[in-house]
């Protein structure tokens, strides 16, 4: 398995006062299955989706199996769970979580493959 695939979510996080208000305002726990499921397409697209491109936003709204995504979107813009400004603006759906996380990754993995090759050196 690849570790790489997969990202945290606490048990208890269907209690922290951002998901309850997306269960509030987006259906219970299918609009918070939809955010989970949003944090697993924003993970395979490196953190930012851009929404201007209508294919984009069937492919989206099929995913999280929605009618129209701007309710979505502009509620969890209004939470705080996505870049209300980048949404708003630019039509990108975007996570400051996710891309941290994506970094903090691709930082460890550069670091160990930096530290591979300076054991390799060392064998030499």
């Amino acid at each position: 398995m690849n570790a790489n695939r997969f990202f945290s979510v606490p048990f208890d996080n269907r209690n922290d006062m951002k998901m309850l208000m997306v269960r509030k305002k987006l259906g219970g726990y299918a609009g918070y299955g939809r955010w989970v499921a949003l944090l697993g397409i924003l993970y395979d697209a490196d953190g930012c989706i851009d929404m201007n491109d209508q294919a984009m936003r069937d492919v989206i709204a099929d995913e999280l199996e929605l009618e129209d995504v701007d309710e979505f979107f502009t509620v969890l813009a209004q939470i705080g769970l996505i870049d209300r400004t980048m949404y708003e603006t630019m039509g990108h759906v975007a996570s400051n979580g996710v891309a941290e996380q994506i970094a903090y990754k691709k930082q460890k993995q550069e670091a160990g493959q930096k530290g591979g090759k300076a054991k390799k050196k060392a064998r030499a």
